[in-house]
Parts: C-alpha cells; sequence; structure tokens
C-alpha cells in the first residue's frame, strides 16, 4: 500500500502539491506537521520530509518518529521544509537537514544517502 492511497486530495494534486520526490534511487515523503503518521507507509521511502508550520506540531511529529520502537522508522532520515521564516534551533538539532526549496533535493539525497551507508 503507497502513501499515495492514504493522502488522495484532487484539490491539492491540481495545485501542484507534490507529495513524494524521486531523487535516483531515493525516495522521500513530504509530510504536513499536523497530519497523523502512518508509520508502515512510511518505511517504503528513504527520507521524510517535514513541512513545517507550527514549532510544537512539527517537535511533536518528530518526536513521534523518533521515538518509535522499530529502528527502520526512528533511524530514518528527517528534513525540515519551511517556504519561509527561520527554524527553530531546537528542530534543527533534532533533524538531518533543512531545505528552503523542494527543488533543491541534491543536499538531502547526499546526507541519506551517507546516512543509509552507515547503517
Amino acid at each position: 500500500m503507497a502513501i499515495e492511497d492514504f493522502f488522495v486530495d484532487d484539490d491539492k494534486e491540481e495545485n501542484g502539491d507534490q507529495r513524494i520526490f524521486e531523487v535516483g534511487d531515493l525516495r522521500f515523503v513530504k509530510l504536513f506537521d499536523q497530519e497523523p503518521l502512518q508509520f508502515e507507509v512510511l518505511k517504503g521511502y528513504d527520507g521524510i520530509i517535514i513541512e513545517y508550520s507550527r514549532h510544537t506540531f512539527t517537535f511533536d511529529m518528530i518526536r513521534s518518529i523518533r521515538s518509535h520502537e522499530e529502528e527502520e522508522v526512528y533511524l530514518m532520515p528527517l528534513y525540515l521544509y519551511k517556504s519561509y521564516g527561520e527554524y527553530s534551533e531546537l528542530l534543527k538539532e533534532l533533524v538531518d537537514g533543512t531545505l528552503e526549496r523542494l527543488s533543491e533535493l541534491g543536499g538531502i539525497a547526499e546526507t541519506t544517502s551517507l546516512i543509509k551507508n552507515r547503517l
């Protein structure tokens, strides 16, 4: 079962709100920090991009992932995406990187490859 099965929103797709990103052989999923997590679905991806809206929501999502009982989940590379404004220093410490543009994924792909090679 793919993540698209859980998050079908025709209006968002027509507006270009892409959720799945591929860079080479790596697949990333973008989640909004206020949506419920489907851990079994997330396992099919190499990394997670969390769209940061509010510190509290983002922190709770990161905490849920990092404290999960399965290694495949809690070691998954996490990245924050925020289209404007500054990131909380605390949140930056809890993730593997940040993004300002979804069109520039080369940096997170490189970081993800390094992480996966160490596991």
